[in-house]
């Protein structure tokens, strides 16, 4: 069941980001991200590694990217993402400022849950 979860969070960071980059560079640098479950059949924290360069996030680990992706990181901070892979989708959202950032995420499908995520900037 967690494993759904994980594959979804590690394609966040390779989704296409808004176009206003330069803005976004405040955010470059090494991110880490903890998902947190809050309700539902997803158990255990999960700890995921990103990148930020030139205001475009990736995976620190894998470059798989998902089956369908939409939204991303705003010049302001905003995270809106929207990550489908066969019949699971998981939608997260939240703001990055400064050196720290958090939000919600909510996994639909056949295994429903939900969590918050926070994130810091160690790089």
């Amino acid at each position: 069941m967690n494993r759904l979860l994980v594959s979804l969070f590690l394609a966040v960071p390779l989704i296409p980001f808004s176009t206003t980059g330069m803005a976004q560079q405040q955010f470059d640098g090494r991110w880490s991200v903890r998902a947190i479950p809050e309700k539902g059949a997803c158990r255990r924290a999960h700890d995921y590694r990103v990148v930020v360069e030139n205001g475009v996030p990736r995976n620190a680990v894998s470059r798989r990217t998902p089956d369908r992706a939409t939204g991303g990181l705003e010049p302001d901070g905003h995270v809106r993402v929207s990550l489908q892979r066969r019949q699971a989708q998981v939608a997260i959202t939240g703001k990055l400022a400064g050196r720290s950032g958090s939000g919600t995420w909510t996994l639909a499908g056949s295994m429903a849950c939900s969590g918050r995520w926070t994130a810091s900037k160690w790089g």
